[in-house]
């Protein structure tokens, strides 16, 4: 069973990566960056990945089902399910991607908006089931395509605020 996010959120622990950002945006941009499938497929992935998003219902129990293009052709199926929703302030669904024999990011994300003078304090975790899983994630490139995607989230903000 899904463990809850907010019993999720205590000091970064071995089956986490954890991320954290600050976005010269307003805090309901950078949510709506999270929540909008024109939004997400401008960041959502590594450097050079392009995002095609098939469904997307932001509510409780909604799935987002996606797939991650890569720069050498191969597609990376994703799937989430919305587990909490605190517009604009919080979201969290469980996650399963990767390569369609390897889903490798079977884990929790936790994500965390808040407004600190006029910006977007952003944190993110990724949990998962053992530290195991968290290492064989790290492996395959998820705490760096972690880093790069909320890089591409910056960039694509500056374009919506323009």
């Amino acid at each position: 069973m899904p463990q809850k996010s907010k019993d999720a959120i205590k000091p970064n622990a071995a089956n986490e990566l954890l991320f954290t950002r600050t976005y010269d945006a307003p805090r309901a941009l950078v949510f709506a960056a999270w929540t909008d499938p024109a939004h997400i497929g401008k960041w959502w992935g590594p450097e050079g990945f392009t995002t095609t998003t098939l469904a997307m219902e932001v509510e409780v129990g909604g799935v987002w089902d996606y797939i991650m293009h890569g720069p050498d052709g191969t597609d990376y199926p994703g799937r989430g399910v919305f587990t909490e929703i605190v517009k604009p302030e919080r979201l969290a669904f469980s996650h399963v991607g990767g390569k369609a024999d390897d889903p490798h990011l079977t884990c929790e994300f936790c994500v965390i908006f808040e407004e600190v003078d006029g910006q977007t304090s952003l944190t993110l975790r990724m949990i998962f089931p053992s530290a195991q899983a968290a290492e064989h994630a790290k492996e395959l490139g998820a705490d760096s395509g972690g880093t790069e995607s909320l890089e591409r989230l910056a960039q694509a903000l500056k374009t919506a605020a323009a």
